[in-house]
């Protein structure tokens, strides 16, 4: 029997399904229906791919010679995965039939058997929302998908009354201090959150609704350059995430042993020591003159060097941080023995007071004396030992005694032999 153009050109369809339903294991060889023959895998008006198990399982149709040209199929594709369709010689029709789409396929061409077959998306079995409809607020459609959207809104004239529409907004303060009144919790319901930053120089006040509270209290003040994300359970409570606490204490503090240490030392990077410390101690053994590497932004460095070997310590901010190569700008050398406070431009290492720092006791070469004592202070000044033991004695014949004068007596004596 043959099924070519011989009637006219009206379509001529063997006993077809309306209807079909296939469970996919495997691949699926489409037959059609014969009249003479118990059939198997046939082929319906509408065919379905309900879930399967075996992923890749593609599906062949039947010789197109078969059946005249205007023969259609309709594919719905129930599965959970990708569905290729191919001709009766293995040629890729549909190269991936998503899960949820309907595609049509209708005969063109019907001299060989692979023929030739046109096919389209007929529709989606699935619901594909739009994007666009479901952005809410804190969301923007770009395409099909869903993005994370924050609105800047500006604000400088106070109270600023915090409305319910301005969910997930980004609320910036620019005026002097103020006041942002937010709505009741109850109203905003859980989950409902703002993000309020304070640009000014002046304090601002983020004040609840009512008996609602923030942070457990009744009102929250938020510092210059404070930023948080304010949210509420709906049940009266606002709570702040990324607001940083006020430290009561800025000055830190941190010991480091140089004994063993490997030059240069980072204060970057060596364990332990970590960064925006304020204070620094540096004790231990040098046995090489020694280079200490400091972050290359501004910041202040209390420094006191209580090594011992007859080596130095030097401050710099390196080209490369951290490595200790080429110094970016000035250095500084801190004696042992010596207390000093430094900062950084981010290039050079500046000394904070005149001079290069006074040691304990201080040194001649700083306006002291180097000593503890006052005979050494003498010492140390360029006096002898004579003239120590002068300026130390206790009485005037001490004194006297320190130089081998005469005594008073003997003084006497020797006026009246004259």
């Amino acid at each position: 029997m043959s099924y070519q153009q011989v009637f006219g050109g009206g379509t001529v369809t063997p006993a077809l399904d309306s209807y079909i339903s296939y469970t996919l294991t495997g691949n699926l060889q489409l037959v059609w229906p014969q009249e003479t023959a118990a059939n198997s895998n046939v082929a319906a008006q509408i065919i379905e791919f309900s879930t399967f198990t075996t992923v890749g399982a593609n599906v062949t149709l039947p010789p197109a010679n078969m059946v005249s040209v205007g023969q259609f199929l309709i594919f719905n594709n129930l599965s959970g995965f990708n569905q290729a369709i191919y001709n009766n010689a293995g040629v890729v029709i549909v190269a991936a039939m998503a899960p949820g789409a309907v595609f049509f396929l209708y005969l063109q061409n019907n001299s060989t058997a692979a023929g030739t077959w046109f096919g389209f998306q007929y529709g989606s079995a699935i619901p594909t929302p739009s994007a666009a409809a479901l952005a809410g607020a804190g969301l923007l459609a770009t395409g099909a998908t869903l993005s994370q959207d924050i609105v800047v809104a500006q604000f400088s004239a106070s109270p600023v009354a915090v409305g319910v529409v301005q969910r997930a907004q980004l609320l910036n303060w620019t005026g002097g201090a103020g006041t942002f009144n937010l709505p009741s919790s109850a109203l905003a319901q859980p989950s409902w959150y703002v993000q309020i930053r304070n640009s000014s120089a002046s304090t601002i006040s983020v004040a609840p609704n009512g008996s609602d509270i923030i942070n457990g209290i009744a009102s929250l003040t938020m510092q210059p350059g404070d930023s948080a994300i304010i949210v509420t359970d709906g049940l009266g409570n606002w709570y702040t995430i990324g607001l940083g606490t006020t430290q009561p204490v800025f000055f830190n503090y941190q010991a480091i042993s140089v004994t063993g240490a490997s030059n240069p030392i980072s204060l970057g990077t060596t364990p332990g020591t970590g960064l925006n410390k304020i204070s620094y101690k540096f004790t231990g053994v040098l046995t090489a003159n020694l280079v200490v590497d400091i972050p290359a932004y501004a910041q202040t460095y209390w420094i006191n060097n209580q090594t011992t070997g007859a080596f130095t310590l030097t401050f710099q901010v390196p080209t490369v941080f951290p490595g200790g190569l080429t110094p970016a700008g000035a250095t500084i050398t801190v004696p042992q023995g010596v207390q000093a406070i430094l900062y950084s431009d981010g290039a050079n290492i500046i000394n904070a007071v005149s001079g290069s720092g006074l040691s304990n006791p201080v040194t001649v070469a700083q306006g002291g004396t180097g000593a503890t004592t006052a005979g050494s202070a003498v010492t140390n000044l360029g006096g002898t030992a004579i003239g120590s033991a002068v300026f130390s004695a206790v009485s005037a014949g001490a004194a006297q005694a320190a130089i081998a004068s005469p005594s008073t007596a003997d003084a006497v004596v020797f006026s009246l032999v004259f």
